[in-house]
């Protein structure tokens, strides 16, 4: 496990340009990719000449633990800026990239104070080389979205032989995230998505007191955590009955994924074609104006990663988990959405999500 985390951390030290000596990891998420340990307060200084973990008393034990193969220093409040310069000056460091996109201006600023004389700069640089890296999931990491999945397929089961008129679209939330983390989970990958009738017309509506009638279309939005990594899948359920009018959007939709996920199987591997694979089918039939959001987005420690599966383009890298996501939504009737999980590979690609994808109508 340790040499997995130490190769991560040397590929990050072969891409960052010559000059820069190094760089600053704060982040919650990329301190966990490239050490395997969680904690909100580290501060992983990854250089040519060394690496250094530094937190406070509340993580030092287990940092020493988990991170055998990387020097692990601890910090006192009033000493900060001494332990910080030491080792600048011990690692002959004159300038960091640091996390742009993750790091506040108040903690810019604090850490080229402490890390004096060292320069830190803040151009973007390190958090592209770092999406660079963690877009290519291993087989550590796919074995654990997996496992996410599973449970989250194995809970929407249980909440079809759960819903019954009259139930809330909170009570169903409820219930995911309850029986989910009987099953294991560590936690949902977000809060839960559960829109009945007209609030299926809110792609990211929240689930609130209305109760499930018959006639209702739910759109059930879910994912769970294992090991750190994210799930993602969307169902579109019937209750009672459905109109001539929902099971033919329902199937417009489910033709616009397929047409996407077909595009991935046959090897495609560009964003704006893989979008344009769904969206065109909706188009055709009328529908263009009621999808407006991408067809997709990378998975992984975050829920939402890099690529996305959007008009914008640019190819879909090898090894990387997309979600392929089209929806309708009419304002104020209801919504169909349908999302699976796929992990793209050099020839191909191959569905993370097992759950039947035809309309189920429940009750």
């Amino acid at each position: 496990m340790a040499n997995k985390f130490l190769w991560r951390t040397n590929q990050l030290i072969s891409v960052i340009p010559e000059e820069y000596d190094g760089a600053l990891i704060m982040s919650e998420i990329n301190g966990r990719y490239f050490t395997g340990f969680n904690c909100d307060n580290g501060y992983f200084i990854v250089t040519r000449s060394g690496c250094v973990y530094v937190t406070d008393s509340r993580y030092t034990e287990a940092a020493g633990k988990a991170l055998d193969w990387c020097e692990v220093m601890e910090y006192s409040g009033p000493d900060m800026k001494k332990t910080f310069c030491g080792i600048s000056q011990k690692l002959g460091i004159k300038n960091l990239l640091v996390e742009s996109d993750r790091m506040t201006l108040t903690q810019y600023r604090m850490m080229s104070e402490v890390l004096q004389p060292a320069a830190l700069a803040a151009d973007g640089g390190l958090d592209k080389l770092i999406e660079s890296l963690r877009v290519h999931k291993d087989s550590d990491e796919i074995v654990c979205m997996k496992a996410a999945q599973n449970i989250a397929e194995q809970t929407l089961k249980h909440i079809f032989t759960f819903i019954k008129e009259g139930v809330t679209e909170a009570d169903l939330a409820f219930e995911f995230e309850f029986y989910a983390r009987r099953l294991g989970a560590e936690r949902l990958a977000f809060d839960s998505i559960v829109a009945s009738g007209e609030n299926g017309s809110m792609p990211h509506a929240v689930p609130g007191q209305r109760r499930i009638q018959s006639g209702d279309f739910i759109t059930f939005d879910v994912g769970c955590v294992v090991g750190g990594y994210h799930s993602d899948m969307t169902r579109t359920v019937a209750y009672g009955s459905v109109s001539d009018e929902q099971r033919g959007i329902y199937n417009i939709v489910l033709r616009a994924q397929q047409n996407a996920m077909d595009y991935l199987f046959a090897g495609g591997d560009d964003l704006a074609e893989c979008d344009a694979a769904a969206r065109d089918v909706i188009k055709a039939e009328g529908y263009g104006e009621y999808f407006g959001h991408g067809t997709g987005h990378g998975v992984g420690l975050e829920i939402h990663e890099f690529p996305s599966v959007s008009y914008r383009g640019g190819k879909i890298p090898e090894n990387s988990v997309i979600t392929v996501e089209p929806g309708i939504y009419l304002p104020g009737r209801f919504g169909v959405r349908i999302e699976d999980m796929l992990y793209k590979t050099e020839t191909g690609a191959v569905d993370l999500t097992s759950m039947d994808r035809e309309l189920i109508i429940l009750g």
